[in-house]
């Protein structure tokens, strides 16, 4: 199954490993917007890096939810 997220904005929180990352990851690549936020600020870089890489857009936030 696939689904187009172009236009659509999604929060993803615990995004700087693990399932956020791929989460994030997924719905960048799917053409949404992904605001991606975590407590850990160099691996949230990471998912950053990996969701432009991917073509997608991706802004970051260090955040404590």
């Amino acid at each position: 199954m696939s689904a187009d997220f172009a236009g659509r904005t999604v929060l993803v929180t615990g995004a700087a490993h693990g399932f956020g990352r791929a989460i994030a990851l997924a719905f960048a690549q799917r053409g949404a917007d992904v605001f991606a936020c975590d407590v850990l600020a160099d691996e949230l870089a990471e998912t950053q890096r990996l969701c432009l890489a991917a073509g997608g857009a991706c802004v970051v936030a260090t955040v404590d939810v």
